[in-house]
């Protein structure tokens, strides 16, 4: 595709590329922050595309939990 000699095609590539790279590292940095220091950087980087979103549902549920909890006047930040 890139072999095409279109600079708008290549230019559109590179950016889709740049935008999946910046996605990937925000991805990185949330689970490093929600998981406080369980998870090293060089582990985060290390997980599979599978492995990151089984822990990113893993984190959404948690959270649920803890709002549900919080509804019921449950103490969850102790």
């Amino acid at each position: 595709m890139i072999d095409l000699k279109e600079a708008s095609i290549t230019a559109s590539v590179i950016k889709s590329f740049t935008q999946q790279n910046e996605d990937l590292i925000k991805s990185i940095f949330q689970l490093i922050y929600y998981y406080r220091g369980a998870l090293s950087r060089d582990e985060a980087w290390a997980l599979s595309h599978p492995e990151r979103e089984l822990a990113i549902e893993f984190l959404n549920g948690r959270f649920k939990e803890a709002v549900d909890l919080m509804k019921k006047q449950v103490p969850v930040f102790i």
